[in-house]
Order: structure tokens, then sequence, then C-alpha cells
């Protein structure tokens, strides 16, 4: 059996499923690169062999999910709804159509519904992956300095959540909050994405200090 993979990550797009294991996350190492910065680096890894598609978490910070409940190793049912964060995916045949679905229970029901709309309107396209990939390859040269920077902190709050348990716990509160407000759905830029989520991780650190002043 031969899978497409239909992806929103705030830009709803399609790609096909070769046989053999794909990872997923935020790095630009990844088969798939996807927009959410709560992701891990690493977040999970699709594998099919001999027609079945099978997810597996990477220890993400935030969990896989698939069908509404958080899986670490799971096969995946064509029509099946895998989410990471503020992102979803279903998996179908290559050739078939989209089955009918059920979005109760699930994390990300406006994204899931777009995605199954744009699917089933055979008068528009979904993007395929090469098609995004293209686009994102224009925009490059204006992202390169931003992606630069936005990696060097990430690896400044890797080693202060390994060194700091209380401010390990502050970020996951501040990304448990993060997801709960629908940042993502909510802020209109990046700008505003950055800044909502700078006020969120000030609040939960100035409280894990108020909680733990011994700890600094």
């Amino acid at each position: 059996m031969e899978f497409r993979l239909l992806i929103h990550d705030g830009t709803p797009r399609q790609m096909r499923l070769d046989e053999g294991t794909i990872t997923l996350g935020r790095s630009r190492s990844c088969g798939v690169q996807l927009e959410d910065p709560i992701l891990s680096r690493q977040h999970c890894a699709l594998t099919i062999d001999a027609g079945r598609l099978v997810v597996a978490d990477l220890g993400s910070s935030n969990g896989t999910y698939v069908g509404g409940e958080r899986v670490d190793v799971r096969d995946v049912a064509v029509g099946e709804v895998i989410e990471l964060g503020s992102v979803c995916m279903i998996a179908l045949e290559a050739t078939g159509d989209l089955p009918a679905m059920d979005c109760d229970g699930l994390r990300n029901q406006d994204r899931i519904s777009e995605l199954v709309a744009m699917a089933t309107d055979e008068s528009q396209d979904l993007p395929r992956a090469g098609e995004e990939l293209h686009r994102s390859a224009q925009r490059s040269s204006n992202l390169l300095a931003e992606i630069a920077a936005d990696h060097l902190v990430d690896e400044l709050v890797t080693l202060l959540i390994r060194s700091h348990p209380s401010r390990r716990n502050a970020f996951a509160r501040a990304l448990d909050r993060m997801i709960g407000e629908k940042l993502l759905e909510s802020c209109a830029d990046r700008e505003q994405l950055k800044e909502a989520a700078r006020k969120i991780v000030k609040d939960e650190i100035t409280a894990a200090d108020l909680e733990n002043p011994e700890a600094n």
C-alpha cells in the first residue's frame, strides 16, 4: 500500500510517503520540517514497511498523539489523525479518497477541519511538499539570519533547562499555557507570537523563583 500525508502546520500541504523512515520536527535536518516552536527538533518518525504505517515518538517534550491519545509507538490506520503540538497530519492511501472522520476529542479541530475541507474540494488541490519547498527557498535569504539567531537561543535555553530544575518546570508550564491559550492561532504574526510567548515564559519563571528562592 502506498501512502500520502496531509499536513497542516499553518500551511496545508501534502507529500508522498515512500518505504522507509522519515523524521519530523523543527530541525532543518528532518525529512519533514514543521513550523511550530513547541515541537522538539527531532519530534517523531514515520515508518512505512510492508504496507504498514508506524509512528514513533522520539522522546519529545510535548508528545505525539494519534486519534487524541498520546503514543510512544503505534500503527496508524488510514484516515487517523496524528497531532504534534498545533500540527495535524492525516495519512491516506496514495490514490484513495478521504474517509469519513470524527474530530471529537482532537486537539486541533479547526486545522483538521480545514485540511479535510481542502482535501475533499476537487476545485482546488493541496500544495505538494515540493512546491512549498520552492516557495521557502525564495524566502531563504531573508530568513537565514533569523534562523541562526533562533538556533543560538534554542541552544542556550536547552543548557539553562538542563542545569536548572526550577527553570525546566517553568518552561514546561509555559509550554502548557501556550498550547492551552492557542497562541499560534491567536497571534497575527511572528513578532506578536514572540512577544506573547516571552510574557508567558517571564511570568512562569517569576512564579518559579518565588516558589523556590533558594534555587536561584
